[in-house]
């Protein structure tokens, strides 16, 4: 942690809020909260598409969509990057890739057969 309270993180991610500050957020904005989550998944959906982001800033994204999708937000349209976090090398980011698929996926989602194929690899 940096003197003034905040952490200190890498210039990279400088930028991109947490899990905790999305929250804080919602709490503080009960109001206008329709326009923060608009605005919160427009800064998620650019966390995700960059392509030089790494992949914790990728499942960071995911986990705050995560979270989203529990609040009743639909989060279908990042089923594919979801994937994407679950075939991490790490276990952090694929625990949360995991997490993911498990709360937004259902019948319908077209990447479910990705989801099977990476089962059989990772178990």
């Amino acid at each position: 942690r940096t003197r003034s309270g905040g952490s200190h993180r890498g210039a990279s991610a400088m930028f991109e809020k947490t899990l905790s500050d999305l929250v804080k957020g919602l709490r503080s904005n009960k109001r206008r909260e329709s326009e923060f989550v608009s605005k919160c998944i427009a800064e998620i959906k650019d966390e995700l598409s960059g392509k030089d982001k790494s992949q914790q800033v990728k499942s960071n994204a995911v986990l705050k969509l995560t979270y989203l999708q529990m609040l009743g937000y639909d989060m279908s349209w990042a089923s594919f990057y979801i994937v994407e976090v679950m075939s991490s090398p790490g276990f952090a980011q694929k625990r949360i890739g995991y997490l993911g698929a498990s709360v937004s996926y259902n019948d319908d989602t077209e990447v479910v057969l990705l989801c099977t194929n990476m089962f059989k690899k990772d178990f």
